[in-house]
């Protein structure tokens, strides 16, 4: 008995092993689909709209910065025939940014349609002719629903749920890197509890996605039945009204809905217990180190300011961050299925001549 339960542990552990890991080899069939120019061009529209989305944030923390210094100045000096602050110089650069971070969006955004467009269409002739290739054995052996899933229900993930997702999850990672690289170039002391807080966030995340995920999966499996009881209900009211049993199926609606409301309500406990904690701890650090850079460093109120936005923001940007990965992670395995499909040998026939 004893055997067996460590064999039982052991078999748990590894599944949970395999649960927690990303499948990494559906995420590059993926992204080699896109082909080796469109890849880059994605890759280096998202750097460079986060890059210029910074560059406004800096010009605009500089621009108040220097404005709130020069009328403290005048007030200071008590000065009537003095010069007012001029604001041409910076309201010329933060217009400029603007329109080109306008440009990188809709670039960014073309990118990532085109990516998944394209992505899809070659996946789906790479399916499509394996299919029909396919020897007779395969028809047999395979049932025609799982077939038609492939062609619909994943095609359909593929094509319209993965790039929306894609393009999330790379959003919420480059806001959350240029966060973190903006609080410290504020403040270089928050390095020194950015490797901690770093492997902290590491493991959370990698028990989170698989708590999220089976949460996520337990809210829509709840979620059919009560659907599917109320649709029943709607259909055979005059049955229900004839028998008297109203309140037997309004009983069952109200179990059906408090099964689904625990499910969400879990999801949602996750998903504010991640952004809370976690959030709350960088937030902490930052302030700290904000307000200890600025009385001992002489640190500029605007950069301080710059410093505790992005801190403010980063809880958000990783609970969106592990969300997507989460999402994406389910939604790969559609890849992995037709993937699966397009190992399947041809008919070794050649026709006749």
């Amino acid at each position: 008995e004893e055997v067996t339960e460590s064999d039982e542990e052991d078999n748990l552990s590894s599944v949970l092993h395999q649960r927690a890991k990303m499948p990494w080899r559906a995420c590059g069939k993926y992204l080699s689909a896109a082909g080796i120019l469109l890849l880059p061009l994605l890759v280096l529209s998202q750097l460079l709209k986060h890059t210029v989305m910074v560059a406004i944030d800096y010009c605009l923390a500089l621009w108040t910065e220097a404005a709130i210094s020069s009328k403290i100045e005048l007030e200071t000096k008590n000065c009537s025939h003095c010069m007012d602050f001029d604001h041409s110089p910076y309201s010329k650069v933060f217009s400029i940014l603007c329109c080109l971070g306008i440009v990188l969006c809709l670039v960014t955004s073309i990118a990532v349609e085109w990516t998944g467009l394209k992505v899809t269409k070659k996946l789906h002739s790479s399916l499509l002719n394996k299919i029909i290739l396919a020897p007779m054995r395969f028809f047999e052996t395979t049932p025609l629903g799982s077939i038609l899933n492939r062609f619909s229900a994943d095609c359909n993930t593929i094509d319209q749920h993965i790039p929306a997702t894609l393009e999330c999850l790379s959003r919420s990672t480059l806001l959350c890197v240029s966060a973190l690289a903006v609080i410290s170039y504020v403040t270089p002391m928050f390095l020194i509890a950015l490797v901690p807080l770093a492997i902290m966030c590491y493991f959370i995340q990698k028990y989170f996605r698989v708590a999220s995920r089976d949460l996520q999966q337990l809210d829509d499996s709840t979620q059919l039945p009560l659907l599917s009881h109320f649709s029943e209900t709607v259909e055979g009211l005059t049955t229900i009204r004839a028998f008297r049993y109203e309140a037997k199926f309004r009983q069952k609606l109200l179990e059906y809905t408090d099964s689904n409301n625990i499910a969400s309500l879990f999801l949602t406990a996750a998903n504010r217990w991640l952004e809370e904690y976690i959030g709350a701890c960088v937030v902490l650090i930052a302030a700290v180190t904000s307000i200890t850079s600025c009385l001992y460093n002489k640190l500029t109120s605007g950069l301080v300011g710059l410093g505790l936005t992005y801190a403010l923001m980063v809880s958000n940007y990783l609970n969106w961050m592990v969300r997507n990965l989460a999402d994406m992670e389910i939604q790969l395995g559609a890849v992995k299925r037709i993937n699966g499909l397009l190992k399947t040998e041809a008919e070794n026939y050649e026709g006749l001549l």
